[in-house]
């Protein structure tokens, strides 16, 4: 594999899960060592990951403030809080109140505290891990501003994304990894979506078109959903339908989620952080898809893994791999695999193609219509608006831990926009 970073330039990496995209950046931020060849580096690399690197129990100005031991052990936490509300200005990110713990963020804002902190360090090459996987449209478009500025400045970007058309959108120059190798390189004015997609999932057995194969168009949904205050959020889903539920990161959707769990234990559960919530890492695949076993058995528990590392295309070295070994791809589908093999009847999903490849969105869309038409009630939390009106029957935005009256696909595309906003 040989890749050039170049300074002022927006560089799209993208390749399916297990590709090596991540492993190959972290080599070059020196977070790694190569068994062969040579990394040349001109200046500090920031390696932004995709699972969070923060001290929940700091706040967001303590967090800042660890990136120099010396400030933050003998600054007041009124100086601690005025730079870093001076560092995430300059950034040019919304980051609201610093006083706030990282534990009370939503997943959108612990991103972008983790990119803050990349760029507070000023780095030459700046590489971001499927930075979009949390964040709301509005977001992803603050984003892209910072990292067009960023590389204006001078700044080598990298930019990791499963989200093709937005890689198109942002970077001047694409490649393509699959199974470690390079296999294409372009300018992103001289290729499509549909092409990038073609080479990422070749000899997959998948065309680009089934890829985009678009949402079913089911009767009209008659769902109920109860609105509230956070602390009695709850929601009752009708059996055979997916409820998709959209909004802007910190609306409730976190406190939604927690209520829904509470209220259907039996059920089955996709977090929205899946490194905190939904796998251990020491364990093995085995042991973290037995983990809603009543009764453990070596045995059939390896059986078993085996089985869903066939079925949900789960890249590992076997059943014994640890968790926290996999890519952030292949730990979600572990989590997919725990929660919706066993055909559970309340199905809550946040976030559950988060920073997986187009074949696995594909597969888990797939897994979710075929539970709803097995008559599961399905809960789709989700931050991606094109995920919500490929699969939900009826939509509902959250704004401030409300939510919208339920509207059809067709009702929804003229008014999800507003209703984001908190606009009628």
């Amino acid at each position: 594999m040989s890749l050039e970073l170049r300074a002022g330039e927006v560089l799209g990496l993208v390749g399916e899960n297990g590709a090596g995209k991540t492993t190959l950046m972290r080599i070059a931020a020196g977070e790694l060592t190569s068994d062969r060849g040579s990394v040349e580096r001109s200046g500090g690399i920031a390696l932004v990951h995709q699972h969070f690197l923060l001290v929940n129990e700091l706040t967001i100005a303590e967090n800042l403030a660890l990136t120099s031991s010396a400030r933050f052990r003998y600054a007041t936490r009124s100086t601690l809080e005025r730079e870093a509300a001076a560092t995430i200005a300059a950034a040019g990110i919304d980051l609201g109140d610093v006083s706030r713990r990282v534990e009370a963020l939503s997943v959108g804002e612990k991103a972008k505290l983790e990119l803050v902190k990349a760029i507070a360090r000023t780095p030459a090459t700046l590489i971001l891990d499927e930075p979009t996987s949390v964040l709301t449209p509005h977001e992803s478009e603050e984003l892209f501003r910072v990292m067009r500025t960023l590389a204006a400045n001078g700044t080598a970007v990298v930019f990791i994304s499963h989200k093709l058309r937005e890689v198109l959108a942002v970077a001047q120059r694409i490649v393509v990894m699959r199974q470690g190798r390079t296999a294409a390189e372009t300018l992103a004015a001289h290729t499509t979506a549909e092409e990038l997609a073609e080479i990422m999932v070749r000899n997959a057995g998948v065309s680009p078109a089934e890829q985009a194969a678009s949402r079913r168009h089911p009767e009209a949904a008659n769902a109920t959903l109860a609105t509230s205050a956070l602390t009695t959020m709850s929601r009752h889903a009708a059996p055979g339908r997916i409820v998709a539920i959209v909004g802007v990161a910190g609306n409730g959707q976190s406190e939604l989620a927690a209520s829904l769990r509470a209220q259907y234990p039996d059920g089955g559960h996709i977090p929205e952080d899946r490194t905190r919530d939904g796998i251990v890492a020491d364990m093995t695949i085995a042991e973290n898809l037995a983990l809603k076993t009543k009764r453990w058995n070596r045995r059939d528990a390896t059986r078993h893994a085996e089985q869903m590392i066939a079925l949900y295309s789960i890249r590992a070295r076997g059943p014994l791999q640890r968790g926290g070994d996999l890519s952030g791809g292949n730990q979600q589908k572990v989590i997919l695999a725990r929660e919706l093999a066993p055909y559970p009847q309340v199905i809550v999903a946040a976030e559950p193609t988060r920073g997986l490849d187009i074949e696995s969105t594909r597969f888990v869309h797939a897994q979710l219509r075929d539970a709803a038409d097995a008559g599961a009630a399905i809960t789709l939390i989700t931050s991606d608006l094109d995920e919500a009106f490929a699969l939900g029957d009826v939509l509902h935005v959250i704004y401030r831990g409300r939510l919208s009256d339920p509207m059809t696909p067709e009702e929804a595309s003229t008014r999800v926009a507003n209703l984001m906003a908190g606009l009628p």
